[in-house]
């Protein structure tokens, strides 16, 4: 896991205002992605953690 990735990816998205454990695993998601994988090795759950917290991203920035 990228530690970098995730505390940029969870501060970004507690600052906007998404509920920190939604961001939290939506950041331990975008901090495992692997680009050599398809969709970045990410499980249905995985994809449903980061979406979950662009709708919150969303509502917040819309």
């Amino acid at each position: 896991m990228n530690n970098n990735l995730y505390q940029a990816s969870l501060k970004a998205l507690t600052e906007a205002g998404v509920p920190q454990d939604v961001a939290a695993k939506a950041s331990e998601v975008v901090a495992k992605d692997d680009p050599c994988k398809e969709n970045l090795g990410r499980t249905t759950q995985d994809q449903q953690a980061v979406n979950e917290a662009m709708d919150w991203y969303r509502r917040g920035n819309g």
